[in-house]
């Protein structure tokens, strides 16, 4: 098994690193746990020699070209999945950017609206019209998911691997307030009747001023930021979604091991 890593060339140092911040820690985290690391500048050129066994830390679209190499298409992870919509604390529902363009009383309610394809464009609240400068041409139309506008006074990411948080890390906001970790309990508890869950992603919340803690969404861990998480722990999170989504072992889950001494 290789892992292979999309580089650049730091023109400061003239050394070659990983092409942003998240696939460097991959890259640390990847040598921590010995397994091979096959640098690259552009997918092309190894694209023909990656294997099903392999992992590639590179953006979301280049990610997805690799997956459907292997007949895997579309991979995502619901962002509000049904198990835990009793924590969202708002509606959320679909429409489409042209929809709202269309009506004024849509594009300047206020509701947060992000794109059902991922990273299409990024997620805004649209208030006016100006708000909806960036979300594609008119004859895109994307499908987008829109919700009731909610004020997070700071927000965390969870990391699951394998049903279990392995950390948090606070991302956003205002440092004096905490989440509730009775809420996260709950929703690790409701998160594991999910038939199709993924065996790595992230859950992020946030907490409210009037102190709800909250899911703001949840994201795929095929291509996830790391947000402060160990290296190597980010590597291992990468290995059980690709592995899962490719259908085979994942050679870096040492939870059936244990040392008896």
């Amino acid at each position: 098994m290789k892992a292979y890593v999309k580089v650049k060339k730091d023109y400061n140092s003239g050394l070659i690193v990983g092409h942003s911040q998240n696939i460097q820690k991959a890259i640390s985290g990847f040598n921590e746990l010995a397994c091979e690391v096959v640098p690259y500048y552009s997918l092309d050129d190894v694209y023909d020699q990656i294997c099903r066994e392999d992992i590639v830390v590179d953006y979301i679209k280049q990610c997805e070209n690799v997956f459907a190499k292997f007949g895997v298409f579309h991979p995502h992870v619901d962002d509000y999945p049904e198990c835990l919509k009793e924590f969202l604390g708002r509606k959320i529902w679909r429409d489409t950017i042209n929809s709202i363009a269309a009506d004024e009383k849509k594009w300047s309610a206020g509701w947060f609206v992000k794109p059902v394809e991922s990273k299409v464009f990024t997620g805004k609240v649209i208030s006016s019209i100006k708000d909806l400068i960036g979300c594609g041409a008119y004859n895109d139309n994307f499908e987008v998911l829109c919700s009731e506008p909610i004020e997070f006074v700071r927000e965390w990411r969870c990391f699951v691997y394998y049903d279990e948080i392995i950390d948090v890390r606070p991302y956003k906001g205002d440092w004096h307030y905490n989440y509730d970790a009775n809420i996260l309990d709950a929703m690790m508890k409701r998160f594991v009747h999910w038939d199709k869950r993924p065996m790595a992603c992230s859950i992020d919340i946030g907490v409210t001023k009037d102190g709800r803690t909250l899911l703001i969404e949840c994201n795929d861990a095929y291509s996830l930021g790391s947000y402060g998480l160990q290296d190597f722990k980010y590597a291992k999170l990468l290995s059980a979604r690709w592995s899962q989504l490719l259908g085979r072992e994942d050679v870096f889950d040492y939870r059936n091991y244990s040392c008896n001494l």
